[in-house]
């Protein structure tokens, strides 16, 4: 990590004492910073002294941080050149975050679409392979072309075991996408062909789940002896993305800008991870109608449009649309209420609530 320090107007007694200042905060930024390669981030820190006939009298901190995917500025002035400092590294902090959720947002849509696109090519392999019977050959090229389902399938899970109609930790994201693969394989010489293959996958996804709730012992059925033990991890993806891109966050995690961007977490919001930010969300998910919640989820998280989801759903756009719109307000109104999110550009409250029960 190269550091840079300029200092206009600083008596060097004042310079020794904002330097030290600034290595105590640095390791702040350089943690939020840890994803990237250490010999690609510049730091450029300039502290200028405004004498006191000047009308702004006072000293004047810039910083500006340039990363392989982009450029952060943070500027404050004060009095107190350490308030100036700590402000400025305080506005670093909330723009770094600010921008790794944007490029981790901009990766995941990325790379979904892009896996669709391969999904869809790969549709006629996958048709010689079911009219061949080439079971193997199947169920491998399917299982590297369906990494999308993994985030989905996680959500579906944690939604049902927070309605209490699956027990926690009782079916796992593997469990599911060995059943949806395997009923793929049987069924897909008749697929409905309006579907697109990502599509009637999703319905099988979650068909497999209505099924699985109603059984009392649920059976599931695994792939292991039918095609091997390759896990989706284990299989090699090359995306054309810069490297340090995957490191900025998880598929199967999403934020709460993802889902209503107007919105922001107060602090105490901050200071809960992202599972147990997700876990909060989710259980205000988990008391939404199912298909307004699939719509919703289908359409903010997994970039469908709303044609598509109608087609998936079987019904009218306009009513997929209503619930889209209804789900958002829904969730907006409940966790405006909970406390720990404002309005942007809204000062944060001094109580705070909780969201849930």
């Amino acid at each position: 990590m190269s550091v840079h320090l300029v200092f206009n107007g600083i008596a060097a007694a004042e310079k020794a004492r904002l330097q030290t200042y600034w290595e105590q905060k640095l390791p702040r930024l350089q943690k939020l910073l840890s994803p990237y390669r250490a010999d690609l981030i510049e730091i450029r820190l300039t502290v200028s002294h405004r004498g006191q006939g000047s009308k702004r009298a006072g000293y004047e901190v810039r910083a500006v941080i340039r990363l392989p995917s982009g450029i952060l500025n943070a500027k404050a002035d004060d009095k107190d050149p350490l308030a100036s400092l700590d402000r400025v590294v305080d506005e670093l902090v909330t723009e770094i975050k600010r921008h790794k959720e944007r490029v981790r947002h901009d990766f995941i849509y990325k790379r979904k679409s892009r896996n669709r696109a391969e999904l869809s090519a790969a549709g006629p392999m996958l048709q010689r392979n079911a009219e061949e019977g080439r079971r193997e050959d199947f169920f491998r090229l399917l299982r590297q072309q369906s990494r999308f389902l993994r985030s989905y399938a996680h959500r579906e899970l944690r939604i049902l075991e927070l309605q209490g109609l699956l027990h926690r930790g009782e079916v796992t994201e593997d469990d599911l996408l060995d059943e949806v693969l395997a009923r793929a394989w049987q069924h897909f010489a008749d697929r409905p062909r309006h579907l697109r293959i990502d599509l009637w996958l999703i319905h099988l996804l979650h068909d497999t789940l209505e099924q699985w709730v109603k059984q009392e012992p649920r059976g599931h059925a695994s792939l292991e002896e039918e095609a091997g033990e390759t896990s989706p991890d284990d299989v090699s993806q090359v995306d054309g993305e810069e490297w340090w891109v995957p490191l900025l966050g998880e598929e199967e995690t999403f934020t709460l800008g993802d889902l209503i961007p107007d919105l922001k977490g107060t602090d105490a919001w901050e200071r809960l991870d992202a599972k147990e930010q997700n876990d909060r969300i989710l259980s205000l998910l988990a008391e939404l109608p199912s298909f307004q919640r699939q719509a919703f989820l289908l359409h903010t998280l997994e970039d469908h449009d709303t044609a598509e989801i109608a087609t998936l759903q079987g019904r009218p756009e306009d009513q997929v649309k209503a619930d889209i719109e209804a789900a958002r307000k829904t969730l907006r109104d409940r966790l405006l209420a909970g406390g720990q999110v404002r309005e942007k550009g809204e000062k944060e409250a001094t109580a705070v609530g909780t969201i849930g029960n």
